[in-house]
């Protein structure tokens, strides 16, 4: 808000130095004398001047030609100016000042067409510097002829002229066009500047005063670029209608918005904003039949706007009394800049009207531009403190969950151990009975068959013997199964390799391990690894037992959505069609299909003369 406020005191202080006087070497003319003739010519060569009749300088034609709408040329005779001016020949270099000249205006010299660096365009909305460039001028006889295009309607006519050097005419040139082409410009670059901050701003806040700021925003452009463009042509009747809609649509804005700023939110201010927009209504209304039946003109609409700002005087004197009774910089601020604006727009609704002189020109955008920057600031501030206000209320809340939640947070953790000792307890539970199951249907029921053959005295003790170390090497499968690290079957293998290769080497059996890095299986669990191991373990208890194998291969091999886990050995193979002798049941066959069905997976075997090989197939997922 300060950077704003010191931007709005530098443009006053440039406008202060482009107001100062110039140094007294400068000398400018005024130029208030000519003659005119009414023709229709391209050129000054083709007007006849014998027919002109004098005028003096402002020519107003909607007061010297009431109706008129055409072309005008202007005579002006310049030995005597240059001479006044200092001229000391045709070198000296000159310009020529022209307030206002509408709707578009030529001018020669000498015979000579001037450069006026505005494309050939209306010429209405700018104060012309047209130099006079030394080549152009004479000794004497000297003349300045000035074609005009325009229509009483919309006040066209010839200004006063000034006449002088860069020094004398340059000052209250510069200040004039910064009023009336750099304000407006600047302003048109403003509202969408602002239009974009605004827009992200109300729909992060949500807040009915942003949202007032985004409107205010979006109905200052047209207006501003219908009737303030510098290169903006008379108005028609269709172009006045939209900017009176878009006149009080945005001032209405502005009030509803200097009402939520300042809080006034009482019944009166209500009514007043009803009374407000009843006259618009009205107003309106009235402009549209005055559209309607073809009387839509400059005076007539600046004649609708003056029944609703005579109702914004309420709103700016109000500020002014808050100002003086608070004493507080912002206030003093806005009931400044709206004290500015007001004026301002009486000033522009007098020029269509006819009321202050031919060469004025609109004054309401550099207020406007001042009321933006303080409403911007306004804004601003206000988010500062909603900001430091909300932050403030975040730290008490913060404070009270702190103080009301602390036990809350304390039994909440509490119940969370509690549960985790549960899950914990559970898990165990689990497992033991898991083991239990095992050790009961494995070792178990193995060690009961061994105590039984040892009650029976034609058993072998050889027979006893292999059921007992049957019974230990269920125990170790289990043991084994329990070392799992994540879904690796790899070390449960390599548990099953250390424990049999031993054994088998002491019986003369080789034992050949082709197995490298294993995929992962999501469902491997240490139930699941004691089935596989089970499994293979069957395998090659059965390739030693019945097949009489001197070497077995152990071999993995990963496809693209299985694992095969072979058991390959030398021995003299079975026929796998045959079916069982009486008292042979082949328990062992069956346990392995059984225990492949429950993992999703299937046994093959294929036996020959040669050898048998026992593959488990499991998928990698399930």
């Amino acid at each position: 808000m300060r950077c704003l406020r010191l931007a709005c005191a530098a443009l006053c202080a440039s406008a202060a130095l482009l107001l100062a006087p110039p140094s007294r070497a400068a000398t400018a003319v005024t130029l208030d004398q000519a003659v005119v003739v009414t023709e229709d010519a391209g050129r000054p060569a083709d007007v006849d001047f014998s027919a002109a009749s004098p005028v003096a300088l402002p020519d107003n034609w909607r007061r010297s030609r009431p109706g008129f709408t055409g072309v005008a040329w202007y005579a002006i005779p310049l030995d005597v100016p240059l001479q006044a001016a200092g001229a000391t020949g045709p070198e000296q270099d000159l310009v020529l000042v022209v307030p206002r000249v509408a709707d578009i205006g030529e001018f020669w010299l000498n015979g000579e067409r001037l450069d006026l660096g505005t494309g050939n365009g209306f010429t209405r909305n700018r104060t012309l510097w047209v130099p006079l460039g030394g080549h152009t001028l004479r000794r004497s006889g000297n003349l300045l002829q000035v074609r005009v295009t325009g229509g009483a309607d919309t006040r066209g006519g010839l200004s006063r002229m000034r006449l002088g050097t860069v020094a004398a005419v340059g000052p209250a040139f510069q200040l004039r066009r910064f009023l009336q082409t750099i304000a407006p410009t600047m302003l048109m670059f403003a509202v969408p500047i602002c239009l974009f901050g605004a827009i992200p701003l109300w729909f992060k806040t949500r807040r009915y005063i942003h949202l007032l700021f985004v409107l205010l925003c979006l109905s200052w452009m047209p207006r501003a670029l219908v009737m303030l463009a510098p290169e903006a042509g008379p108005p028609g009747p269709e172009s006045l209608l939209f900017a009176l809609a878009s006149t009080f649509v945005s001032n209405t804005l502005m009030i509803m918005l200097l009402l939520e700023y300042s809080h006034w939110t009482s019944p009166r201010w209500k009514r007043y904003l009803k009374v407000l927009y009843a006259v618009i209504a009205v107003s309106f209304a009235a402009g549209v039949a005055a559209y309607l039946q073809g009387h839509m003109r400059p005076n007539v609409a600046a004649a609708l706007h003056w029944p609703y700002f005579a109702l914004t005087i309420a709103v700016v004197l109000a500020q002014v009394r808050r100002a003086w009774r608070t004493r507080r910089r912002n206030e003093v601020f806005l009931a400044v800049t709206l004290t500015l604006w007001w004026a301002a727009v009486l000033q522009d609704l007098a020029i269509p009207a006819d009321l202050n002189a031919f060469d004025s020109f609109f004054m309401a955008p550099m207020a406007a531009l001042l009321v933006l920057a303080t409403l911007v600031a306004r804004t601003l501030e206000g988010l500062a403190l909603h900001r430091a206000s909300a932050e403030e209320e975040i730290n008490l809340a913060v404070a009270g969950v702190s103080t009301a939640h602390g036990q809350a947070l304390e039994e909440m953790r509490a119940e969370f151990d509690r549960r985790k000792a549960e899950e914990r307890q559970a898990v165990i539970a689990a497992e033991r009975t898991r083991l239990l199951h095992d050790l009961h249907d494995g070792m178990g029921s193995q060690l009961i068959t061994a105590l039984r053959m040892t009650r029976r005295d034609e058993v072998p003790r050889e027979e006893v013997a292999r059921v007992i170390e049957d019974s230990l090497d269920d125990m170790r499968l289990i043991i084994d199964s329990l070392d799992l690290e994540e879904s690796d079957l790899l070390p449960l293998l390599a548990n099953l390799r250390y424990r049999l290769e031993p054994r088998l080497n002491a019986i003369g059996v080789g034992l050949q391990w082709e197995v490298g890095p294993l995929p992962e299986m999501d469902y491997l669990t240490p139930e699941t690894g004691l089935s596989i191991l089970r499994t293979l373990q069957e395998a090659i208890n059965n390739a030693v037992r019945h097949g009489a194998a001197r070497t077995i291969t152990v071999r993995a091999r990963e496809t693209a959505t299985t694992l095969e886990l072979s058991v390959i050995d030398d021995g003299c193979g079975f026929d796998t069609s045959a079916t069982p002798a009486p008292g042979k049941k082949q328990r062992g066959l069956v346990a392995m299909r059984l225990r492949a069905q429950k993992l999703g997976g299937e046994v093959r075997i294929a036996s020959s003369a040669n050898g048998t090989c026992v593959t488990l197939e499991l998928p990698l997922r399930r």
